[in-house]
């Protein structure tokens, strides 16, 4: 008998999931419109420090509070919806891990178009990718996806600290240390030239300079080392996916002081290691593995995992307490927005593209940090309304239903 795999129906969705996913998207919206103004090899410089007044205060807040949680947010919801997503299909299906993989093969597509042809901060690519190592994982408990998850996460964290040791012993020689500062400000010549040159196709270049900018940024950030982080990306995967075996972030009934418990350590832990980021970190040179940077990046990993935490415990408290009272709770409005959450994430990208870029509206460097970060968070209020308003009358988001026909292989109807 040949079982067909069905996607998953809304009255069989985690709700919970979907508001947490809805609320992430403005965490990501909010990192990214940085970068819609200003070139990707920009952030390896980190802080923008020439910002003044309102704009720095509120460069400053997103760097503190939401720089790094946010994609660690969305990273931990992609590991809980692995195990979802496999554990149904196994029931109905007979090759789930294909099914699985087909999944991560259309989200590649998905990503290499969005990369390529609209905004290089993509991350639909990694994602897929990463997600790959996952099938590795299938048959894994709770507590060997939290070992390994753990580990993977830790792996770049501790190359990057044996190389600033490395690099501290080597400066003690003074012919070795005059060749580092050589390559360093080579190296440092070259981006800074690499952001210029894309800083001016993106402001006033047809679409093709914008295409070549966006290849060349892109050839220098993973020819430099972008794929360090995916041992990172598939670490917060796997934690995910200890989550969903242990019924955290999926049920209100299985775990239920998980959540107070991940807010109470992810504030302890988080809070004080992103205000220290925050405060002392913004000059910290990330190009070369110093003391001081790895320090700066092992704080800033702490306080990603520790506020993503407190973040979604928030949210998964607030909604449980309702879910007992019996009532409805505001934030449940954003899970319309997290049901689309691929098809928002890519409008986020096509609409400030076209707002920005000169090969279209061409705003690109006319408005502050503090405008366009409130243009940000109009976005995301309009989306929401918009996503309910969507689903109302049709099944799925439009990216959504495209992933589901590809994946399943079949035609589903949209409306």
């Amino acid at each position: 008998m040949t079982h067909m795999t069905q996607p998953i129906s809304s009255n069989e969705r985690i709700y919970m999931l979907d508001v947490i996913r809805g609320f992430a998207l403005l965490g990501i919206l909010l990192m990214n419109i940085e970068y819609f103004q200003r070139p990707l090899t920009a952030m390896m410089f980190g802080f923008d420090s020439s910002l003044q007044g309102l704009d720095h205060s509120v460069a400053w807040t997103v760097f503190t509070f939401v720089q790094g949680k946010f994609y660690t947010m969305f990273s931990l919801l992609f590991g809980i919806g692995f195990v979802i997503f496999y554990d149904r299909a196994k029931q109905n299906h007979k090759h789930p891990r294909w099914l699985f993989f087909r999944r991560l093969c259309v989200l590649a597509l998905f990503g290499l178009g969005h990369i390529l042809f609209i905004w290089g901060g993509d991350i639909l690519l990694t994602y897929a990718i990463a997600g790959l190592f996952l099938l590795l994982f299938i048959n894994s408990s709770a507590a060997r996806l939290w070992k390994w998850g753990l580990a993977l996460f830790l792996l770049p964290l501790l190359m990057f600290w044996l190389g600033a040791v490395g690099l501290h012993f080597a400066m003690q020689s003074p012919d070795m240390a005059q060749q580092l500062v050589a390559d360093q400000q080579q190296t440092t010549d070259l981006l800074h030239g690499l952001i210029a040159s894309s800083e001016q196709a993106y402001a006033s270049g047809s679409y093709g300079d914008v295409f070549h900018a966006r290849l060349a940024e892109l050839a220098m950030l993973y020819g430099g080392g972008g794929f360090f982080f995916l041992p990172t990306i598939l670490g917060i995967f796997l934690i995910g996916a200890a989550f969903a075996r242990s019924g955290v972030f999926t049920s209100f009934d299985r775990r239920p002081m998980a959540y107070k418990n991940l807010l109470r350590w992810g504030l302890i832990f988080g809070l004080p290691s992103a205000l220290y980021v925050g405060f002392y970190g913004t000059n910290i040179e990330m190009m070369t593995p110093s003391i001081d940077s790895a320090i700066g990046f092992t704080l800033t990993q702490v306080a990603n995992f520790g506020l993503c935490f407190a973040y979604m415990s928030i949210i998964a408290l607030a909604l449980r307490a309702a879910h007992r009272a019996k009532r409805q709770h505001w934030l449940q409005h954003l899970a319309p927005a997290g049901r689309m959450a691929l098809t928002n994430y890519l409008l986020h990208s096509i609409i400030f593209t076209t707002l920005f870029y000169g090969y279209a509206i061409g705003f690109y460097g006319e408005y502050g940090r503090a405008l366009t970060t409130l243009a940000a968070v109009v976005l995301w209020l309009v989306q929401i309304p918009f996503s309910k308003w969507w689903l109302d009358r049709y099944n799925y988001g439009p990216c959504e239903w495209l992933w589901r026909c590809a994946t399943y292989g079949k035609f589903f109807a949209l409306k």
